[in-house]
């Protein structure tokens, strides 16, 4: 069966955001959101960091799951901590979220240290890049596509252009701060209509006054 990536709304050169699954040899399950970044119809890449339970899974067994799921609890349980077995499928060979709209298997194919990282996330972390094969998808609910950050972005700046001029200026300055900080992360993780949309706002916001990136 041929895999292929879209049918899950991930496409190529975007970045999307899911939870990763994994569980060592021990059958110990793990869950953490993790970036989603495409390589191809069946191709996927990540960025892990060491000292994480998932990196440590992917590199002793050389697979992981990522779940599609829109689960607020979810996202920010495994971001805090773990998430309690029960949120877990039965499945003793692979771990899988029962609630997931969507998942997708991955085998690794290749991981290799970065090189020392310095970007608005850190500038002394150690982390590896892992490259993936997928080599099964499985839908759960129809329509399940996989979350972009960037129309989250745009919807928070539209939000915030109909009241700036509403508030006082510590609010306003607030909000082209926010703007900025939003459009840092469509230019990375966007595509294109949602960049355009972006660029469109920031014409605007000039026009009334406000100095923002374009």
């Amino acid at each position: 069966m041929t895999i292929d990536l879209r049918t899950v709304g991930i496409h190529e050169g975007i970045k999307y955001e899911g939870i990763y699954t994994t569980m060592n040899k021990d059958g110990v399950k793990n869950a953490a959101p993790i970036g989603i970044q495409c390589k191809g119809l069946d191709k996927l890449g990540c960025r892990l960091f060491v000292g994480t339970h998932t990196l440590a899974n992917v590199m002793e067994t050389k697979r992981y799951v990522i779940n599609i799921t829109e689960n607020s609890l979810n996202f920010v349980n495994s971001t805090v901590g773990n998430l309690d077995a029960d949120k877990f499928t039965d499945d003793e060979d692979i771990a899988i979220l029962k609630d997931a709209d969507a998942y997708i298997v991955c085998e690794v194919t290749h991981i290799e240290k970065q090189d020392k990282i310095k970007d608005h996330v850190t500038s002394h972390g150690e982390a590896y890049l892992v490259d993936a094969d997928a080599i099964e998808i499985v839908i759960n609910h129809p329509g399940a596509r996989a979350m972009n950050r960037g129309i989250h972005c745009l919807i928070e700046s539209l939000s915030n252009f109909t009241r700036i001029q509403l508030v006082p200026p510590e609010q306003q300055e607030y909000y082209v701060g926010r703007f900025n900080e939003n459009k840092r992360i469509i230019d990375r993780v966007a595509d294109d209509d949602t960049k355009k949309a972006m660029e469109i706002l920031g014409e605007n916001m000039k026009k009334i006054g406000y100095d923002v990136d374009q």
